[in-house]
Order: C-alpha cells, then sequence, then structure tokens
C-alpha cells in the first residue's frame, strides 16, 4: 500500500479541521493509502510544538522552506492567510510535492494563474479546500443533474449569512487586506460560487454591489474604494455560460445567523433546496408529480447517495466529516494518478468570479468573467 507523508502549513481553525479530516479520511473508506501526519507547521515555533501534539503530527516545526524540501513529505497542505498561498504552493509544486490549498486559491488572479500553471507544469495532484462541495445533498444534486432527471438548468439563488463581523476581533488576519484578508466576497462567498458553478457549469458575466460598514450604517462606495476597506456585504446577479440566471448575498454582520448557507435552484423538472445547518436533507420537487404529492420531498442522506458514511439516515455528518470526504477524494487522486477536484484551475476561475464581481461593484455594471481555459493534455 502507498505511504503518503503531509506536512500541514498552518494551525488555527482550518488546521484543526484538516488534522481531524486527516484521521478520519483513511479509516472511514479504502482510499489506498497509509497516510502520516508528518509535521506541523507554524511561523511560531513554539504554537507549532504545542499545536502538533494537541492534533495527533508527529513532529512541528517553525520554517516551511525547510519542510517542503523534504525527501520524507508527498504532501504540503496549506491553511494559511491567503496572502502565503503563492510563495508556499510555488515553492511546494517546485518540488515536487502533491498540494493542497484552502480557499480561496489567492488574493488575486495574477497570483492564482501562477498557482494554476505550476500546478499543471508540476504534474502533481493539486486541490483547493471548497469543502461544502463535498456534502452529501450536493453531491446527490450534481448526480441527478448530470443523469438528466433534473431536467435543464434554469435559475441558482444562493446565499452565505454569518453574524461574525458584529464580534470580530478587528487585529485578526482576516480584517485587513494588508494581513491576507480577502473581503467577505472572496472568503465565503467564494463557496457559494464554487457550488453553483459545481452544480450549473461556469459563470459568464456578473453585476453586483459590494458594502463595508461604518457607524451610521453602509460605508460610501466611494470612501470603501478610496481606503481599500474590505467588503462586509455583497449582492450579485449572474449569467451562467448555458444561459441559466443567478442571484448571491453574502453578509457579516447577519445577527443571528450563525453559519447559514442556503441554496435552490429551478430546473426543467424539478426544484431544489438546500441549508447546510440541515445539511443532511435533501429536498426536491419534482414538476411531474402526482397531483396529491405535488411539492417539496425531503429525503433523508444515508449510503445510497454519494459520499454518505451512515447506513442509517438521521445519525447525521458535521464539518469533520465533509472535510474528511474531501481528503479521501484528494489522496485517491494522488494513488490513482488522476486529476483532483476541485483543483487549480476551478480555484482559479472561482477567484476570477470574485474580482469581477468587484470589479463591477466598482464600475456599477456588467462584467465578463473569463472563459477557462482548457486544460492540457495529462495534466492532474
Amino acid at each position: 500500500m502507498k505511504q503518503l507523508s503531509v506536512a500541514l502549513v498552518g494551525g488555527g481553525f482550518m488546521g484543526k479541521a484538516h488534522s481531524l479530516a486527516y484521521s478520519l479520511a483513511p479509516i472511514a473508506g479504502d482510499v489506498g493509502a497509509q497516510v502520516s501526519k508528518r509535521v506541523l507547521v507554524d511561523a511560531d515555533a513554539t504554537t507549532a510544538r504545542t499545536l502538533a501534539s494537541q492534533l495527533g503530527w508527529e513532529s512541528s516545526s517553525g520554517d516551511w522552506r525547510e519542510v517542503v524540501e523534504r525527501d520524507d513529505i508527498d504532501i504540503v497542505d496549506i491553511c494559511t492567510p491567503p496572502q502565503f498561498h503563492r510563495e508556499i504552493a510555488l515553492a511546494a509544486l517546485a518540488a515536487g510535492k502533491h498540494v493542497f490549498c484552502e480557499k480561496p486559491l489567492a488574493n488575486t488572479v495574477a497570483e492564482a494563474v501562477e498557482m494554476r500553471d505550476a500546478a499543471q507544469r508540476a504534474g502533481v495532484v493539486a486541490q483547493i479546500g471548497f469543502n461544502y462541495r463535498h456534502s452529501p445533498a450536493i453531491e446527490f444534486a450534481r448526480l441527478l443533474l448530470d443523469r438528466g432527471q433534473l431536467g435543464t438548468p434554469l435559475q441558482f439563488r444562493a446565499s452565505y449569512l454569518q453574524e461574525g463581523g458584529f464580534n470580530a476581533n478587528p487585529n485578526l488576519w482576516r480584517a485587513k487586506r494588508s494581513t491576507g484578508g480577502s473581503g467577505f466576497v472572496g472568503d465565503v462567498g467564494s463557496h457559494i460560487i464554487d457550488t453553483a458553478e459545481y452544480l450549473f457549469g461556469d459563470i459568464a458575466r456578473v453585476c453586483g454591489l459590494a458594502r463595508t460598514s461604518s457607524e451610521d450604517g453602509w460605508m460610501p462606495e466611494s470612501e470603501r474604494l478610496a481606503t481599500d476597506a474590505l467588503d462586509e456585504a455583497g449582492v450579485w446577479i449572474a449569467e451562467f455560460a448555458n444561459g441559466a440566471l443567478g442571484s448571491f448575498a453574502v453578509n457579516r454582520l447577519s445577527s443571528g445567523h450563525k453559519n447559514q448557507i442556503l441554496f435552490g435552484f429551478d430546473a426543467s423538472k424539478a426544484a431544489v433546496e438546500f441549508d447546510w445547518n440541515q445539511r443532511d436533507e435533501f429536498r426536491v420537487s419534482y414538476v411531474d408529480g402526482p397531483a396529491d404529492h405535488m411539492g417539496f420531498q425531503t429525503i433523508h442522506m444515508n449510503t445510497e447517495h454519494p459520499n454518505g458514511w451512515w447506513r442509517l439516515a438521521g445519525i447525521g455528518s458535521g464539518y469533520a466529516e465533509v472535510s474528511a470526504i474531501q481528503f479521501q477524494k484528494f489522496l485517491r487522486a494522488i494513488v490513482s494518478g488522476v486529476r483532483a477536484e476541485p483543483d487549480f484551475d476551478q480555484g482559479l476561475h472561482v477567484q476570477q468570479v470574485v474580482e469581477a464581481v468587484l470589479d463591477s461593484a466598482a464600475v456599477g455594471g456588467w462584467v465578463d468573467v473569463p472563459s477557462r481555459l482548457p486544460v492540457p493534455a495529462g495534466a492532474r
């Protein structure tokens, strides 16, 4: 059996999630490899030692550059603020390592292009951490769309709401662009953009608004742009390449919403609804349902559905399980030598949509999203 050793660069919230997922992934399903949590890296060596002990890593380091060059490391997992993604990923890819990178891929399209191109040249497996798309109910929706059972995609609606902005620490890295913050459209909006493109295909153009709060409500847009303030809320409409319509909203100042991802879509044969806080429920309404059963029905996920872990529906899956599912796919891609999903090219296109939304907010009109480049033959 293949042996794979992982270096995790960055602790914190996502470092904890990834640490749990690497422990769960190989025991919850056959990934074709034995996985060693070899080393946890943090800029502060003392913090690295503490986190490595807490999260089950064999060793720790305060120097990611030395770690990515080590012969005993096969995978570099990047959980740092986005401003460091490019440098670490390029070094790891140049060293021939497989790379997993948290979202967003980068804070600019230019950096994301560099990372995508380097991954394709390196011929290794490179995956981006859009973990929510691996939820069984979302995978089931994609399966039904692929089978044609839901019909032609017509309209997609999504929102991602949090209340964190009311009690956020202004000194944390997410608060400023200079410390790696992406703004709310890039930080969490990227998740619902990825989900939309996973289900409906690429977004072709957008028209949006972005806002930042002040003591009196929303900061004037001219002031937000002049001070390069990070957006805290945004709304945008979109047209997909296949002609479908889309509408999106994100807000980090939404009291009572802890981490709420909602989406729904209409297709020619059915409509679907999803709520991350009820993530094991798939809600669908078929156009041709029997007259006495018209309307939404709720299907509970189990092992009959993609990525389902539990035979008995209703046991439930959480953030750790969904994170582990994405690492099962990443590890299997490495073992089998196939392209990862979602890869850096998909991460790049999401970043292009993010930038188009913010550009649209700045100019006040529609902005086209670049078409995705063809994947080179043999790319993984």
